[in-house]
């Protein structure tokens, strides 16, 4: 089975895809088949075969059955209608509707489809005329401005809305479903109104140009104003911190300094300290060193006044026993006397008198000698003296 594109009905409604006839549903009998976008109605006595019948059905048809086949692909249709509008400006509109048949158990009473191209046409110019009557209704209670720039929104979908509701109905309708409609163009007759409508046009988008450069050029210049005023604000924020760095660095160096000059101040005055310290110790161990020798010389002088005392009094405890013993004995034996007892007494004596005394040593020359042999040879010369006053007494 061809197909044939493009028949048109009339000037103002086309077909661009239409079934013709063919031969399965003129056969006497025998099997027919519908394809998969067709249905098939099989009538059997004046009964319908509901067994047999179907979307994409199959039967076998004797000389007294009825077979129609009902095309349920979708179908397209142009149409275009002229109107005055509102305004008075003379419109043609441009449109395409897509139907199907969705119903075929409902159409097939209404349409003749034992001659299937002649129903598809039949349909196809109802719903064409259908679409250029509303339409124009439409466009004569619209201004020309509104079908230009609306016509998507207050022709297509209303045109559908109105049509679907006629077509469509349960009960009183055609079984037929309108899938879309579409305003593909709109014409203004009238080439004056064309021209200047086009003008208009011109000199709304020269303007509106003008406005877009004129605000893309405020639009720029804002732009490079804000631009500029955070690049200030930037550098303004860095120069700041810069300055705060440069403030906290020089403070830093200042209390470094400070810290440096208390420090140094602080080592200057423990050195100076120390140093008087020093100065006192040695001044306090020169001062001891003094007051030990004077301590020593005094303790040298006490021990030779009480020697020498001790001395005297045992010169004198000496002499009286002498001077008894002169009366009683003779020289020898006087020395003898003298030696045994005179001498042991005084060294008790002298030992008694340097028990807790403490003596400290210093080193002479060779000419100054030791305390030791000063205090012998005091020792040697008091016995010497004694010796000598012992001499002059007997003489006498």
């Amino acid at each position: 089975m061809a197909n044939r594109d493009k028949v048109s009905l009339s000037d103002d409604i086309e077909v661009t895809s239409s079934s013709p006839d063919d031969g399965r549903i003129k056969k006497k009998f025998g099997n027919i088949t519908a394809y998969p976008h067709e249905y098939l109605i099989h009538f059997r006595n004046g009964q319908l075969h509901e067994k047999t019948s179907g979307q994409g059905g199959s039967c076998f048809k004797w000389p007294r059955d009825t077979v129609f086949i009902i095309p349920t692909s979708l179908k397209e249709i142009i149409f275009q209608a002229n109107q005055l509008s509102a305004d008075n400006v003379d419109v043609r509109l441009r449109g395409m509707v897509v139907y199907r048949i969705s119903k075929p158990m409902q159409i097939y009473t209404m349409l003749n489809f034992s001659s299937r191209q002649n129903a598809e046409e039949k349909l196809a110019r109802m719903i064409g005329d259908l679409c250029r009557s509303t339409a124009k209704w439409m466009v004569a209670n619209m201004r020309m401005e509104d079908c230009m720039r609306k016509r998507k929104e207050d022709i297509a979908e209303s045109l559908k809305s109105e049509v679907s509701r006629i077509v469509g109905d349960e009960e009183k309708g055609w079984g037929v479903e309108i899938v879309t409609i579409d305003i593909q163009d709109v014409y203004i007759q009238d080439a004056e109104i064309f021209s200047a409508m086009q003008a208009q046009f011109k000199s709304d988008k020269t303007r509106e140009s003008q406005l877009i450069k004129l605000e893309n050029e405020k639009e720029l210049e804002a732009k490079k104003l804000e631009q500029e005023r955070y690049l200030a604000e930037h550098r303004k924020s860095k120069e700041l911190e810069k300055a705060r760095i440069e403030a906290e660095i020089k403070k830093e160096q200042i209390r470094l300094s400070r810290e440096n000059e208390e420090k140094q101040f602080a080592l200057d005055r423990y050195r100076v300290e120390q140093n008087e310290a020093m100065s006192k110790y040695k001044l306090e161990q020169e001062l001891a060193r003094d007051r030990q020798k004077m301590i020593l010389k005094a303790e040298i002088s006490q021990q030779d006044i009480e020697a020498k005392k001790m001395a005297q009094e045992a010169e004198i405890s000496a002499l009286e026993k002498r001077i008894e013993v002169e009366n009683s004995s003779n020289e020898t034996s006087m020395e003898r006397l003298f030696i045994e007892t005179a001498l042991p007494s005084i060294a008790n004596a002298l030992a008694k008198s340097m028990s807790n005394t403490k003596v400290n040593i210093y080193q002479q020359d060779a000419k100054g000698g030791s305390p030791f042999k000063f205090m012998l040879t005091e020792l040697l010369d008091i016995m010497q003296e004694r010796i000598s006053s012992m001499q002059e007494k007997k003489t006498k």
